[in-house]
């Protein structure tokens, strides 16, 4: 397994690599302000060695180190699940070691709001991990 990407802002990892038009379109969903202005601040990072894992050997790969080890308190993966879903809702991992969240998607509309409530300490992983519907994806509060 790869090691997490030395990034400035929360890195968005793209580990699916079958779809360049869908990567375009969720990375442009991401950067997008949202209705109130709110950017996100991410890294989008183009990691191969993370071609065609599952979900479960991603989660595995990356151990909860924030805030010790790890800047981030969060990392968003568009896997094959995003690509191939028609929401494509990327895969958000909780990188807090203080916290033991589960993996959960969520649609890429909602990476600022999440990036900017964790990053900013306005909200805790839970607040959105409790939040998704049925199928396990956040859409909104």
């Amino acid at each position: 397994m790869t090691e997490l990407p030395g990034t400035l802002s929360v890195p968005v990892v793209r580990a699916d690599f079958t779809d360049d038009v869908v990567w375009d379109l969720v990375r442009q969903w991401i950067v997008e302000p949202t209705e109130d202005g709110f950017l996100a601040d991410v890294d989008f990072v183009e990691d191969r060695s993370l071609s065609g894992l599952d979900e479960a050997t991603i989660v595995a790969g990356y151990r909860p180190s924030y805030p010790d080890e790890y800047r981030h308190p969060v990392l968003f993966v568009i896997d094959a699940v995003a690509v191939a879903t028609p929401e494509h809702p990327v895969l958000v991992i909780s990188l807090d070691a203080r916290y033991d969240g589960h993996p959960f998607r969520a649609l890429p509309q909602q990476v600022q709001a999440i990036q900017n409530n964790l990053s900013l300490g306005n909200m805790d992983y839970s607040d959105f991990a409790t939040s998704v519907d049925d199928d396990g994806v956040f859409r909104d509060f």
